[in-house]
């Protein structure tokens, strides 16, 4: 009875072996590749995509999402430049602008008169006043409106306007506009409005010219140190588009950083170091039938 139980195991194994051996004359060759599993020593797989957007977002993080110390470290600068940046944009585009601009109006406030300013040019009354409004007016009507509130041509018009002042101005409470005003008065038409303002000497005789061209009305160091603390506002101002591009640029680039660190890591989980008894293989060949043949070659595969 054991004896049948083998005789049968062995005429299957033959008839096996011989199936197998026509499917491989079938087929050829088939070359297994090994597939490495994941180094679990090393960390689990972290999401190239997810990395980019965390960056994106709050540069360094993505960093931080990937681990490992070089990481870390990167995390951290880029972390450390934005909240720099921010700093900075913050200090000079807004905290040291709105004190430049506050002190450049308390200059204007202490040393510039609406009425001297009037008054001046009222003074040109008795010229071609059609001539000078075209030359000396292109503000007014901006200056009106910053002051009232409105452009009344009586306002606008240097004929009237000494006299609208005079009318009106007593029941301004405060300036309509007063970035508006600010911004007009920096104009050099109304450099005689300053308190240290000297008007040229040869202006009377320019405009008694029969076409006079524009020629400006005087000097005033008053008016030349309002312009330069208006210039550093504007320049504080100018250095918010620095501040931002950098800022949009550490983004940018702690993104493509981050990309890049989760690919090097996740590549590092299938690395594995083939030692010398990896690469040998024991290839055999067994032939059970009409044709009995066997063999054995140990074939070293790197």
């Amino acid at each position: 009875m054991r004896r049948s139980f083998f005789l049968i195991l062995f005429l299957l194994a033959l008839s096996f072996a011989d199936e197998a051996d026509k499917r491989a004359d079938l087929l050829g060759t088939v070359q297994v590749s090994r597939v490495h599993s994941l180094d679990n020593a090393k960390g689990s797989y972290k999401s190239p995509r997810r990395a980019m957007f965390m960056s994106l977002l709050v540069p360094g993080s993505g960093q931080f999402y990937v681990g490992g110390q070089p990481r870390y470290i990167r995390g951290a600068f880029y972390l450390a430049e934005e909240l720099a940046l921010i700093t900075g944009l913050y200090y000079h585009s807004v905290y040291k602008y709105d004190k430049q601009v506050e002190k450049y109006q308390k200059f204007a406030d202490t040393y510039f008169d609406i009425e001297k300013y009037e008054s001046a040019m009222n003074s040109f009354h008795p010229y071609d006043m059609d001539k000078f409004q075209r030359n000396y007016g292109s503000e007014r009507e901006n200056y009106c409106k910053a002051i009232y509130g409105g452009s009344d041509s009586r306002c606008v018009s240097f004929e009237n306007g000494y006299d609208f002042y005079k009318s009106n101005y007593g029941k301004v409470v405060q300036l309509a506009d007063p970035s508006a005003y600010y911004r007009t008065i920096a104009s050099v038409n109304f450099v005689l409005g300053w308190q240290d303002a000297v008007p040229d000497p040869n202006i009377t005789a320019h405009l008694k010219l029969d076409n006079p061209d524009y020629k400006q009305l005087g000097t005033s160091r008053n008016y030349d140190s309002y312009l330069s603390m208006r210039k550093k506002a504007t320049d504080l101002a100018d250095r918010q588009a620095i501040f931002l591009g950098a800022i949009i640029l550490n983004h940018i680039v702690s993104a493509i950083d981050a990309t890049l660190s989760a690919k090097a890591h996740n590549n590092s989980l299938y690395e594995e170091k083939v030692s010398f008894l990896d690469g040998i293989r024991l290839e055999s060949d067994l032939h059970l039938g009409e044709n009995f043949r066997t063999g054995a070659a140990v074939v070293y595969l790197f």
